[in-house]
């Protein structure tokens, strides 16, 4: 006996193709959204990953903007966007949350639609699996995205071929559902009925297996990561958050290595703070700090003179040791200023609830030339330390870096 969703479907599917073609979702990218969805790209370590970060980083924005004013004003990203980069250096996909359905979008420059491929993580994972999967068409120069048809988590397990060679799970077209007028329908009217299939659960691995594990995978010689382990062993590293950023890092740090003049061009674009348009990296102080904490990212308007007015972002940085120590908090504060010019306020922070920064890091202010302008040096049990407040222009560029030891990270920064 048909369910509620198919009957839905086959209904729909007949009102439509009586009259027009099935129904699609064509959503323009703005040049803005373009280049924003690239610069944050950047931070991702190969070539590959960067560019599968700028398509999911516009689908989402497109999709995002598009959902929220025409259908579910509540719909949102189902994971934080502090866990973003560390999803997309491995994975193509991204999810959001419809109320209580989740939906992953699935991009692809594929011009043909003969299948949906989706990638194992986020149908086998249980805390992954979504209820519906849209095949997303990304134009090569990004200047539209093509909703084109979705299936479900059942369907998928039930009727998809799964590659083992690249750990896929491949639907063909006669199986999708090319009318996203069906997908609305029964989002709206089959609320309680169930669209994912049973999912195993993953193993529990003991100390000697991780260890292993992150030994394996930390071996710059392995080109596919996702595949160099077993899923059941990949999927427990990949759903846990500690894990996945541990990985995530670890690509990093290989990027330095590899490609030292390449990582240092990134830059960030303060001009797109004023717009409300953000790097992935960088995140809202309450990402790493308790509304209720005593961190000094708290009482810092009355400390450090920075006022109500001033945009605020943090980012985690890596001092590229093993312990949560040896992270910090890196927090960039602008004011707007007439004539273009804007104030700037730069701190560094303990992080993980961590009391007291390293002794002796160094908080260091760089022209664009590469000439220190101002640093600090941390003391033993400083919980925070900042730089003298200053002034830039719109155009300008300039460098913050952070130093411990014989390892140093630097942030370029254009206004």
């Amino acid at each position: 006996m048909a369910n509620l969703a198919d009957i839905i479907k086959d209904e729909v599917v007949k009102m439509t193709s009586a009259f027009t073609e099935p129904q699609e979702l064509l959503l323009e990218i703005s040049p803005s959204l373009q280049e924003s969805s690239w610069q944050e790209s950047q931070i991702y370590a190969t070539p590959s990953s960067r560019w599968r970060a700028y398509m999911n980083q516009i689908c989402l924005q497109a999709f995002l903007n598009w959902v929220k004013t025409e259908y579910v004003p509540e719909a949102s990203v189902w994971y934080s966007s502090f866990g973003i980069p560390a999803f997309w250096e491995f994975v193509n996909g991204t999810a959001i949350l419809l109320k209580e359905r989740r939906v992953v979008l699935i991009p692809s420059e594929a011009i043909d639609d003969r299948e949906l491929e989706v990638p194992q993580e986020w149908v086998d994972i249980p805390s992954w699996a979504a209820d519906y999967y849209l095949a997303v068409q990304v134009k090569p120069d990004g200047e539209w995205v093509r909703i084109w048809s979705y299936t479900t988590h059942q369907d998928l397990k039930s009727l998809a071929h799964y590659d083992p060679v690249d750990r896929t799970y491949c639907l063909d077209a006669r199986h999708l559902t090319k009318d996203l007028n069906a997908f609305w329908m029964t989002y709206q009217f089959c609320e309680a009925e169930e669209m994912k299939a049973a999912i195993a659960p993953l193993p529990e691995l003991s100390t000697a297996q991780v260890e292993y594990v992150q030994q394996l995978l930390s071996n710059s010689s392995v080109t596919f990561l996702r595949l160099a382990v077993p899923f059941t062993t990949w999927g427990v590293v990949l759903e846990n958050e500690q894990w996945r950023q541990w990985l995530y890092q670890q690509q990093q740090r290989y990027l330095r290595r590899a490609a030292p003049t390449q990582f240092s061009q990134v830059q960030v674009n303060l001009s797109r703070w004023l717009e409300e348009i953000y790097d992935a990296s960088w995140q809202t102080i309450e990402t790493f700090f308790e509304p209720n904490s005593s961190s000094l990212a708290f009482n810092f308007r009355s400390s450090s003179g920075l006022n109500a007015a001033a945009i605020k972002r943090v980012k985690l940085i890596d001092l590229g040791m093993e312990i949560k120590a040896e992270k910090v908090i890196l927090l960039v504060a602008l004011t707007p200023e007439a004539n273009q010019q804007v104030s700037i306020r730069v701190q560094l922070h303990p992080a993980y609830n961590e009391p007291y920064l390293p002794g002796n890091i160094k908080l260091v202010l760089l022209s664009n030339q590469g000439e220190i302008i101002q640093q600090v040096q941390a003391r033993i049990q400083d919980n925070y330390v900042q730089l003298k407040l200053f002034d830039g222009q719109v155009g300008e560029c300039f460098s913050i870096q952070v130093a411990l030891n014989n390892y140093q990270i630097t942030e370029n920064f254009m206004i």
